[in-house]
């Protein structure tokens, strides 16, 4: 009797106290007056919820298009979707730091990656150290290693190509074709050894992997108790055993490289890794260090370009305008497939840059938000005074489907990045307006230091894509656009469906290759395109 006494007592007591915690939260905390889901102000298991189902990017733009431009999307979490937000936030001078959110990383990777350290001085050392790794030079120095791999992966196409009459390629999953190509791009990049994923299909799980375990690393990062307790191993195993998948990949390919140093002549992204000395204490990256920044430039230079790639090309077969376009300039521009390289006659392609930019916004590979911790003092942003503690954040798939800063949101339309477009009439400052609200490769002192590589790897790739090939949609034509069965926001037709995973998981779509016709013949058969 006295043991059921006990608790009865317990249960009650524990039930008021989760009680007295929701009253508190909805109608006295510091952040009760801004509008959200009840049960958003209540706990953070709302945005983990979101994050396993991999619809935390829409989830926001939802609530931004219920709640208007400030959301309470969690007990300590406001979302803001304003490009002034953007600028105030992400600034140098911000009176912010990183999220507690991203010590997660820490938990599993021992020391924090420059992506997730929230030290400012050491995380200002760790970002010049790559700064200094992507200087143009450099770039210009890795595109032999791209261009190798893309010819292998023509190569691919065209024997498919060879084994059907009819011309054309079978039906091809275009987000597994690039993201080979993308991994062995990163594996030469970074530590100077092919991954081989393009031409053998034993690495390939590394794909599947990779996604989850950092989803695995940022789901945990919204409930950090979860770790304290060890439970996270029980509620999320298939996740956590993926993000110890993938520091095992980080690590094992660290210790590859670092033993094959001798042997290895060039310089290549992890060569700065190994150099990089603290000017105050004159010391090098720590092995656990080293390993942390490895697996931020997997992800980097495999996941997230992938994702703009296969987004462009979808938005492409889905417009027919662009798509023509697109060929027409690259195929004006180069009179050889080979001469598609970095330089100038790359960078006039204003209609390729556009539309690879239009992707980007539509299907940006972080879709969700980057959350900022108020340091003491709080911070006055868009006119509101947020408290010391608070995590404040601007979602970047909302921000980029603000009708305010991007008129008929859900449209691609690559004109709308090009001045004086001949086709809308676009004006300088209307472009300056959609590029203030623009930011898959983040902004202020934590923005992507690798941005001017991706642009010019997925041109290159894009570029001798359509200059060697007519491109059409496969069987069946549907995979990776929305569908009105997926209802939500996923029954948009023409849009390129993304599970958020921090970054992004898709499939498809189908696509299939015909080598393009000129009036020499069929100058995609030249050997020197595919070799």
């Amino acid at each position: 009797m006295l043991f059921l006494d006990v608790a009865v007592f317990s249960a009650t007591s524990l039930l008021f106290l989760l009680a007295s915690v929701a009253l508190y939260r909805v109608y006295f905390h510091p952040l009760a007056k801004y509008p959200g889901p009840f049960f958003a102000k209540i706990t953070d298991w709302y945005t983990v919820y979101h994050c396993l189902i991999g619809d935390h990017h829409l989830q926001l733009y939802k609530l931004h298009e219920e709640y208007g431009s400030i959301v309470r999307s969690g007990p300590n979490r406001v979302s803001i979707n304003t490009n002034t937000a953007l600028r105030q936030i992400y600034s140098v001078n911000a009176n912010v730091q990183k999220s507690q959110i991203y010590d997660t990383y820490k938990h599993f990777f021992d020391v924090p990656m420059s992506m997730t350290m929230i030290d400012r001085r050491k995380h200002a050392f760790k970002r010049r150290i790559n700064v200094r790794a992507l200087t143009d030079a450099a770039i210009k120095d890795m595109e032999h290693l791209m261009v190798k791999n893309i010819r292998l992966m023509c190569q691919q196409i065209q024997e498919d190509i060879g084994n059907r009459e009819d011309g054309w390629s079978s039906s091809i999953d275009i987000t597994k074709l690039i993201s080979y190509a993308m991994s062995d791009i990163m594996g030469e990049i970074v530590f100077s050894k092919n991954w081989n994923v393009l031409q053998s299909p034993e690495n390939r799980d590394i794909l599947e992997f990779l996604p989850h375990g950092v989803a695995g690393v940022n789901i945990t990062g919204y409930m950090p108790g979860l770790l304290k307790f060890n439970v996270y191993k029980l509620a999320a195993r298939k996740l956590v055993n993926d993000v110890y998948r993938f520091k095992a990949l980080a690590k094992t390919q660290s210790d590859w490289r670092i033993a094959h140093n001798h042997e290895i002549k060039r310089k290549d992204l992890f060569t700065s890794l190994m150099e990089a000395r603290d000017p105050e204490t004159g010391l090098g990256f720590t092995e656990e260090e080293i390993v942390s920044e490895a697996g931020l430039l997997i992800i980097a230079g495999s996941d997230t370009m992938a994702t703009s790639v296969v987004a462009t090309i979808f938005y492409l077969l889905h417009n027919h305008e662009s798509l023509g376009r697109v060929q027409e300039e690259v195929r004006r521009s180069f009179s050889e497939v080979e001469e598609i390289h970095i330089g100038a006659q790359l960078s006039s392609c204003q209609i390729l840059f556009a539309c690879i930019t239009e992707a980007m916004r539509l299907t940006p590979p972080v879709g969700a938000c980057l959350p900022r911790e108020v340091l003491k003092g709080g911070m006055m942003v868009d006119g509101e005074l947020f408290p010391e503690g608070t995590d404040i954040s601007v979602p970047v798939y909302s921000l980029h489907h603000n009708e305010e800063y991007f008129p008929d949101s859900f449209s691609y339309k690559p004109d709308r990045w090009i001045v004086t477009s001949a086709l809308y009439g676009v004006t300088e400052a209307e472009v300056e307006w959609a590029h203030s609200a623009y930011h898959p490769f983040g902004v202020g002192r934590s923005s992507c230091v690798g941005r001017h590589l991706a642009y010019q790897e997925m041109a290159i790739m894009l570029a001798r894509i359509m200059w060697l090939y007519d491109v059409r949609l496969g069987l069946p034509s549907t995979i990776g656009e929305g569908d009105p069965v997926l209802g939500g926001l996923r029954k948009r037709k023409g849009e390129f469906q993304t599970w958020d995973k921090f970054v992004s998981s898709h499939q498809g779509p189908m696509v299939q290759f015909n080598p393009r016709k000129s009036e020499g013949g069929i100058r995609s058969n030249n050997p020197t395109c595919l070799q």
